[in-house]
């Protein structure tokens, strides 16, 4: 018997589901403020390989992966989602990490849910409720405060043409936006041909597309100077983050509802806030705790939704 057709064959209690979910988030939250200091170091295409690269030949290593034939259907799936789901989501994310902050991005990433649900309207044709759009529009609207604070349009104008924060936290929007699209695509490849195996190959093939970024990257900061700081962290995102953690999401993923699992991300910001703010040394703006305020808020409401 396989680690997949035990998996099938296992129904997580809502309870462990929970308590794993909310362990996943943790992570993924303190990753923000990590991935930012190890940009230090290596540059951003370069680090987004490097942890895909791990965390594929990590989860390869794992015994009872299901062999059967990949369809052309499921191929197409895995080329979608390395393409956009992470190389160039990690991609403008980490691009972004370099120009805006961690606790920013970490607190940016709770809008995943948000993104998630319309996209479920969208393409799985669920239905989206009255409610729903109220808290999808509060969560948006915490978001621009975020984003914005209070700059001026001279200022977000000079920032997004010269590099600024506000181009960073336009990236960062991007790129979760992309990791929902990631769920949305993941969730019926998973039951198809499970969740380490799809976990494993998608990884590869965004590594394997962002090569040809690597190189043109590499040939101008040659040789990169890690540092054992670094070499750690790098090996915190790619098996920890990148290979466990989707792991575990992907599995939990075939037999949990997307309401269930939306409200977990909580965590998320609050492992990255609290990361940020004791290594980094972050801080938020008030108009950034407004936003994140009403973000929260938004994102308080769309559990009730998804599962009426």
């Amino acid at each position: 018997m396989t680690a997949d057709d035990s998996q099938n064959k296992t129904r997580l209690s809502a309870g462990s589901a929970f308590i794993l979910l909310l362990a996943v988030n943790l992570c993924w939250g303190a990753a923000f403020p990590v991935t930012k200091y190890a940009l230090d170091v290596v540059p951003p295409s370069t680090l987004a390989f490097i942890r895909f690269f791990l965390a594929g030949f990590f989860l390869m290593l794992l015994p009872g992966r299901e062999q059967k034939p990949l369809k052309s259907q499921d191929w197409k799936s895995l080329f979608l989602i390395g393409a956009f789901g992470l190389a160039v989501s990690n991609l403008l994310l980490n691009q972004g990490l370099t120009l805006t902050s961690s606790t920013k991005t970490s607190i940016a990433s709770s809008l995943e849910p948000v993104f998630t649900m319309v996209l479920a309207m969208i393409v799985l044709g669920e239905t989206l409720h009255r409610k729903t759009i109220f808290a999808t529009l509060i969560a948006i609207a915490g978001a621009l405060i975020l984003m914005l604070g209070d700059k001026s349009i001279s200022q977000l104008i000079a920032e997004l043409s010269g590099s600024g924060e506000f181009s960073g936290d336009l990236m960062v929007m991007i790129s979760i936006f992309l990791c929902a699209v990631y769920s949305i695509l993941m969730k019926p490849l998973v039951q198809r041909i499970g969740a380490i195996r799809a976990t494993s190959l998608s990884f590869f093939i965004g590594a394997l597309l962002l090569l040809p970024v690597v190189y043109l990257e590499v040939t101008k900061i040659w040789p990169i100077n890690f540092t054992r700081e670094s070499l750690i962290a790098i090996m915190y995102l790619g098996i920890i983050c990148n290979a466990l953690a989707f792991v575990l999401w992907n599995v939990i993923l075939k037999y949990t509802n997307a309401g269930v699992m939306a409200v977990t991300l909580y965590a998320q910001p609050i492992g990255g806030v609290l990361t940020g703010w004791l290594w980094l040394g972050e801080s938020l703006s008030y108009a950034g705790a407004v936003g994140a305020v009403l973000i929260f808020a938004g994102i308080w409401l769309l559990p009730k939704e998804a599962g009426s």
